[in-house]
């Protein structure tokens, strides 16, 4: 229906359809609605992403602004010979750090000259760091005894230095100097095994670092020392070796005058075994290294070469020196026996019972076999002798009838018994997995076992 006219004004109402005036109701609400699941939503979202998926990020953050973390880190378990000799142990020391921002302006010069003296390190290095304002770490120096350590301190207490911090760290340290470092092996800068005994029992030797919790003051300055918390760190475990210290000296000192008598080029190797366990009671190679300097070339010669070059050059030859002066030759090299091989043929020669103690051989001096002439060793004739005499003279005449009576198939399959194909299995790193022999098809009948 139509309105009356407005007689004072003389204009028209409009006409009012109640159908559409509801649909302009509804889409409003509707709208407002939707605006409302939208905000409501997104923060039920949030809130559902905070409290259930990431409850602990803000946690951090506030954590991260209100304390400063520093870590305490744990000694290294110590390593022992069976003797009860200390190998390798940890001691205390000290990195200095620091954070520029809590240095006062006026002391940034000073600081890094003072500093930069105290700890021989460069001044010119040292200033560009403590002017980075808005840094809150960097390193100065690791691992500096307690006296370098009491110099810094005095210095910053005298001059009212803050933010230069004294954290107290271990490094590792090898008491008995040159002596078994093939074997020990070293550790990198953070105390982590990188050769050796240090390598395959890294997991066992290290420890659970341990934290100092700092609370800071609103503008990021460490609090007073009884707002710390302190969590103990827990040392590795310790390790005890079947090395005798007595006879792995002995050895060192033998195959060293050895080494330096017989000029020997490419390093000497010696190993001592408990024959009834096979035990290693020593090892070396000698020349070693020190495993407290183990980047330092021992060979004078070599490491005359390596600094005779420079740029790249010289750092690959270093590198190429260094991977050859820590290689424990007596595991990552193939061994050619010689006349040590004769046990093995003289235990599978009595095994199978193709010999016996007093089974007879004789030795001119020299043996035929098939066209090639062996001789024993210096020109000695041993004439008629028994397998015993054989063995204790080395004699080759008697060991090559001893491997023609034993056969070719049975001297194979003793030498796989004896495990002589395969790997040790020796707990240390770097053991060559291969090994170089013939096998019955391939092999002739002439067998040389050395003089």
């Amino acid at each position: 229906m139509k309105q009356k006219k407005n007689g004072q004004s003389g204009t028209a109402w409009r006409p009012v359809v109640p159908g559409l005036d509801r649909h302009i109701r509804r889409r409003v609400w509707a709208f407002a609605g939707c605006l409302a699941v939208l905000c409501f939503g997104g923060l039920l979202v949030r809130l559902f992403v905070l409290q259930l998926l990431d409850p602990g990020g803000y946690a951090a953050r506030a954590a991260d602004q209100q304390l400063r973390d520093t870590v305490v880190p744990a000694p290294r378990g110590e390593i022992y010979s069976a003797d009860g000799t200390l190998l390798a142990a940890s001691e205390t020391c000290w990195t200095i750090r620091a954070a520029p921002q809590e240095l006062a302006d006026e002391l940034v010069e000073p600081a890094a000259k003072a500093l930069s003296e105290i700890l021989e390190i460069d001044e010119a290095e040292t200033l560009e760091k403590f002017s980075q304002r808005s840094s809150n770490d960097c390193l100065l120096r690791r691992r500096v005894d307690r006296e370098t350590a009491d110099a810094v301190r005095r210095w910053c207490e005298e001059n009212g230095a803050e933010g230069i911090q004294i954290r107290q760290d271990t490094r590792r340290v090898y008491p008995q100097g040159d002596s078994m470092g093939c074997l020990l092996g070293f550790t990198d800068v953070d105390n982590a095994g990188l050769w050796g005994l240090e390598l395959e029992y890294n997991e066992a030797l290290t420890g659970e670092n341990g934290r100092v919790l700092t609370a800071k003051n609103a503008w990021g300055y460490d609090m007073p020392e009884e707002y710390s918390t302190l969590i103990e760190a827990v040392p590795g475990s310790s390790l005890t070796l079947t090395i005798d210290a007595n006879i792995q000296h002995m050895l060192e000192g033998a195959l060293s005058a050895a080494v330096a008598e017989h000029h020997v080029a490419a390093r000497g190797v010696g190993i001592v075994m408990d024959v009834q366990t096979g035990a290693i009671l020593a090892m070396t190679t000698k020349p070693d290294y020190d495993p407290n300097d183990p980047r330092t070339i021992v060979d004078e010669e070599v490491r005359a070469q390596v600094n005779a070059l420079s740029g790249e050059e010289r750092s690959q030859a270093l590198q190429v020196a260094q991977q050859a002066q820590w290689r424990n030759k007596a595991i990552s090299d193939l061994y050619e026996p010689g006349s040590v091989f004769k046990l093995i043929t003289c235990s599978a020669a009595l095994d199978t019972g193709a010999v016996t103690p007093e089974s007879q051989f004789v030795c001119a001096g020299k043996i035929n076999v098939s066209g090639t002439t062996f001789r024993c060793a210096n020109g000695h004739i041993h004439g008629l002798e028994t397998l015993a005499q054989g063995l204790a003279a080395s004699c080759n005449p008697c060991f090559i009838q001893v491997g023609a009576r034993l056969g070719k198939q049975a001297f194979c399959d003793y030498f796989a018994a004896f495990g002589l194909r395969e790997a040790t299995g020796i707990d240390l790193p770097g053991e060559i997995k291969r090994s170089e022999y013939y096998t019955a098809d391939r092999m002739g009948p002439v067998m040389y076992f050395g003089p």
